[in-house]
C-alpha cells in the first residue's frame, strides 16, 4: 500500500501530532506503524519489528489509512464550513421546526449563499422554499430562482472545465511550440467568453479574466482589439479587487494567489523587471503550492521559466541551486502533464548549471529523457539534447559531449535547418568546440553567441537563457 507511505510523509506537523492524539493507546500496533512509517523505515524492516505476516500488516495498514481518512476529513474547514453545515440539516429543519422557522432560517441562508456566489447549495435552498411555497403564488418565483441556478451551476462547472482545458492546450504550445494548438486554444476562449456572458458572476469574470490575460499576452496580441475587450491591466486589477472583497470565500482565498501569479507573468512580459521582482518575492513561498495546486486554474510551471528570466544576470542565480534543493527536497509532480515535467527539470538543470555544476546539471537533463517519450516533440527534443551535449563541454567530458553533439546533428538534420531557428546557431555553435582548427574557433564561437543572443526569448527556450561569460567562452578557445 504504497499509497499510505506517501500520504504520511505529506502530513503537516499539526496533522501528525492531531492523528496521535488520535489514538487511545500510543504502544499499540497501529500507533506503532505510524510512527515508524513517520520515521522513514522502509516496509521490510517495520514488518519485522512489528512480528506481523505479510496479511497481518496489509491489514494493519489499511486500518491505519482510514484513521488518516478520518481525520483529514473531520479536520476539513474554511470560512464558510458554518453555512454548508446548516446546508446539511435543512432536511431536519424541515420536519422538525415551525414553517416560520423554517422560511426565516432558509431565507438567511439564501442571503449568504448569494453573497458567497454558491450556486449548487442554494439549489438545495430554493428547493426546499419551493415546497414552502408550494400553495402560494412566490412558488413559481423560487421555481424560477431553482431553475436558474441549476443552470448557473452546470455553467460555473463547464467555465471551470474550459479554464482547465485551455491550460492544458497552453502548455504544449508554450513549451513544445505546437503551432497547432492556437486554434484550440483561440476556440477554447471563445467559449469561455460565451459561457460567462451568460451570467452577471464575479467567479466567472475571474476565470475569464485569466484566460483573457494569457491569450491576449502570450497566444494573440489582438485579442483584446477583435473581440472589444478591457485591456487586461484593467480587468486584472478588478479580479484582484473581487477576489480580495470576498475573502470569507474559501476558494477566493485560493485565487487570490492565482490573480497575483497571472500580474507576475504581465509584468514579465512587459519587462517591468523590478515590479515582477517584487512579486517574485511574494509568490516564492508558495511555489510549491502553485505548482502541485494550480494546474487546473493556470500553468504554474511557467512560474520556474520566468523566474530564471526574471534573476538572469544577477547573482542571485547563483544561489538558486541551494535553494531549489531544500525547497523541491520532498517535491513529487504528480500532475501527469509532460510540459510541467520538461519546465521542472530543465528548470533545476539551469540552477544547477549557472552555479557551475554541469555534470548535475546533465543529470536532471538525462532524468527527463528517460521519463519523457519526446518522439512527437522533436523541437523541444533537439533543444534538451543540445542542452546536454552543451553541459558536457562544460565539464570537459569530451567523450559524452561528441556523443551528445552527434545525436544533436542526426536531430537537425531531420528537422531541416530552416526550420532550426536558434537551435540551428547553437549547434553550430557546439560544432565549433569540437573543431580542430584551433586558430578560428574562438572568433567563430563569440560570432555565433552574438547571433544567439538576437533571438527574442518568446515561449520555453533555455538555450537563450545561457549566459555567455569568460567562464562559458573559454570552452571554445582550444
Amino acid at each position: 500500500m504504497k499509497q499510505l507511505t506517501k500520504v504520511v510523509q505529506a502530513l503537516s506537523g499539526t496533522e501528525v501530532s492531531g492523528i496521535r492524539q488520535s489514538f487511545v493507546r500510543p504502544d499499540d500496533k497501529i500507533a506503532r506503524l505510524f510512527e515508524l512509517l513517520n520515521s522513514g523505515k522502509p516496509d521490510k524492516d517495520i514488518r519485522t519489528e512489528l512480528g506481523l505476516s505479510g496479511n497481518s500488516y496489509s491489514a494493519l495498514k489499511s486500518r491505519l489509512y482510514k484513521r488518516i481518512q478520518d481525520y483529514l476529513i473531520r479536520s476539513i474547514d474554511g470560512p464558510n464550513t458554518d453555512v454548508l453545515k446548516k446546508v446539511l440539516s435543512i432536511d431536519e429543519l424541515m420536519f422538525t421546526s415551525k414553517r416560520s422557522i423554517a422560511l426565516s432560517t432558509l431565507k438567511r441562508l439564501e442571503a449568504e449563499l448569494l453573497s458567497h456566489d454558491l450556486s449548487y447549495e442554494l439549489t438545495i435552498v430554493y428547493k426546499h422554499l419551493k415546497k414552502l411555497h408550494v400553495n402560494t403564488p412566490e412558488y413559481f418565483h423560487y421555481s424560477k430562482q431553482y431553475n436558474k441556478h441549476v443552470a448557473y451551476r452546470l455553467a460555473l462547472d463547464k467555465a471551470e472545465d474550459i479554464l482547465a482545458q485551455y491550460f492544458k492546450a497552453y502548455s504544449f504550445y508554450f513549451v513544445m511550440g505546437d503551432k497547432d494548438r492556437e486554434v484550440e486554444l483561440k476556440a477554447l476562449f471563445e467559449e469561455m467568453v460565451n459561457v460567462c456572458s451568460l451570467y452577471s458572476s464575479h467567479r466567472m469574470f475571474v476565470y475569464q479574466s485569466v484566460v483573457q490575460a494569457f491569450q491576449s499576452l502570450f497566444v494573440d496580441e489582438s485579442t483584446v482589439e477583435t473581440y472589444k475587450l478591457r485591456p487586461v491591466e484593467d480587468i486584472l486589477k478588478e479580479a484582484e479587487e473581487v477576489v480580495a472583497n470576498y475573502e470569507s470565500d474559501s476558494i477566493y482565498r485560493h485565487l487570490q494567489l492565482l490573480v497575483k501569479y497571472v500580474k507576475f507573468e504581465y509584468y514579465m512580459k512587459f519587462g517591468v523587471k523590478q515590479k515582477a521582482k517584487l512579486l517574485l518575492e511574494e509568490l516564492d513561498p508558495s511555489i510549491l503550492h502553485l505548482l502541485s495546486h494550480y494546474d487546473n486554474y493556470a500553468f504554474p510551471s511557467k512560474m520556474l521559466d520566468s523566474k530564471l528570466k526574471v534573476l538572469l544576470g544577477t547573482e542571485e542565480l547563483k544561489e538558486l541551486h541551494y535553494i531549489n534543493r531544500e525547497t523541491f527536497e520532498n517535491f513529487e509532480d504528480t500532475s501527469g502533464s509532460i510540459p510541467a515535467l520538461i519546465v521542472y527539470y530543465t528548470y533545476r538543470a539551469m540552477s544547477s548549471y549557472y552555479r557551475s555544476r554541469y555534470d548535475e546539471a546533465y543529470k536532471w537533463l538525462y532524468e527527463l529523457t528517460t521519463e519523457v517519450g519526446f518522439k512527437e516533440y522533436q523541437h523541444t527534443y533537439l533543444e534538451i539534447r543540445a542542452l546536454m551535449a552543451f553541459f558536457k563541454l562544460m565539464d570537459k567530458d569530451k567523450d559524452l559531449f561528441i556523443f551528445n553533439l552527434g545525436t544533436v546533428q542526426r536531430l537537425l538534420r531531420q528537422i531541416g535547418k530552416e526550420n532550426a531557428g536558434h537551435l540551428g546557431t547553437f549547434v553550430k555553435l557546439l560544432s565549433v568546440a569540437k573543431s580542430d582548427v584551433v586558430s578560428t574557433k574562438a572568433a567563430k564561437a563569440k560570432r555565433l553567441a552574438e547571433e544567439l543572443k538576437q533571438f527574442p526569448v518568446e515561449r520555453f527556450q533555455p538555450i537563450l537563457l545561457i549566459d555567455w561569460e569568460p567562464r562559458v567562452m573559454t570552452r571554445f578557445e582550444n
